[in-house]
């Protein structure tokens, strides 16, 4: 997980403040482990992996006491929640689209919970990445939309990587040549955002 590498907090924070040198945008990154639990996709595996136990035990020739036969079901049941809880693993199991749509929920409540929208001139920039999605996502405010062509941020979301420190920067710089060229520094506001990224692990 990008947020793993040690170098990642200072790194981010350091080269936000240098591009909202550059801009009158305040940029806010956030990083999560995952966007959604998918706890119902890992239980119903769960489930049918102890359905085919159950078969299994009581097929085979020898008899297994009801007892140990409860305790080897249950044990089924929580090892193959607990295997399927790894993030290589859950995310073969959920949907593309709705592993989209959980970085965009939590996206949209992280845009909020961090008050970006709270900017005098509604020039906030929520830069969302989530580790087991694999996705970045980027959240603009009314007066970032209002002045910079979508075209650009679907452009400029293509220089990030979600879990490679480097590359995760190098999408950042993009991001702060977007606002430059668009929303250049002409203010002085006091008003700061956290230039710090947020970890939700």
């Amino acid at each position: 997980m990008i947020h793993r590498d040690a170098r990642f907090t200072k790194a981010v924070e350091d080269l936000v403040t240098e591009l909202e040198a550059r801009t009158d945008a305040e940029i806010v990154v956030v990083a999560a482990s995952r966007s959604g639990t998918y706890d119902d996709v890992r239980y119903a595996v769960a489930t049918a992996v102890t359905f085919v136990a159950l078969a299994v035990i009581v097929e085979i020739p020898a008899s297994v006491p009801p007892f140990w036969m409860m305790v080897d079901l249950l044990l089924t049941w929580f090892a193959t929640a607990w295997i399927c809880n790894a993030d290589p693993i859950l995310r073969r199991m959920v949907r593309a689209r709705r592993r989209l749509d959980a970085v965009k929920e939590a996206a949209a409540a992280e845009f909020h919970a961090e008050s970006v929208h709270g900017t005098p001139n509604r020039t906030g920039l929520l830069v969302y990445v989530s580790a087991l999605e694999e996705r970045v996502e980027l959240v603009p405010d009314l007066g970032l939309e209002a002045r910079i062509p979508k075209g650009r941020w679907a452009k400029a979301l293509e220089a990030f990587h979600h879990a490679d420190l480097d590359h995760f920067l190098t999408g950042l710089r993009e991001i702060g040549d977007v606002l430059e060229q668009h929303v250049p520094r002409v203010s002085n506001s006091d008003f700061d955002l956290p230039n710090a990224p947020r970890i939700r692990t």
